[in-house]
């Protein structure tokens, strides 16, 4: 199940963002995004979790939480579509 963690810290790193969200459950890939030209985040990523009910707890949990002082917008990614 693909999670989106909006509003981190630029700085954060895969592994960091790994390390918040495995305690709810086992982590299958961490990718955050970033600026094509400039090759830095843009404030935001995908948490893909093995489990729907572990994503879930993580949802729950970490949305609107601190994180590396910055309050985190956690919630369930869906996919683009050409119409949005």
């Amino acid at each position: 199940m693909n999670i989106y963690i909006g509003n981190i810290s630029y700085t954060m790193t895969v592994e960091e963002i790994k390390e918040v969200f495995t305690p709810f459950g086992n982590v299958l890939n961490v990718r955050i995004i970033v600026d094509k030209l400039s090759g830095k985040s843009k404030g935001y990523a995908f948490v893909e979790m093995e489990k729907e009910e572990e994503a879930q707890n993580a949802i729950k949990a970490l949305n609107e939480t601190e994180v590396k002082g910055r309050n985190v917008k956690v919630n369930l990614a869906h996919r683009k579509t050409a119409n949005a």
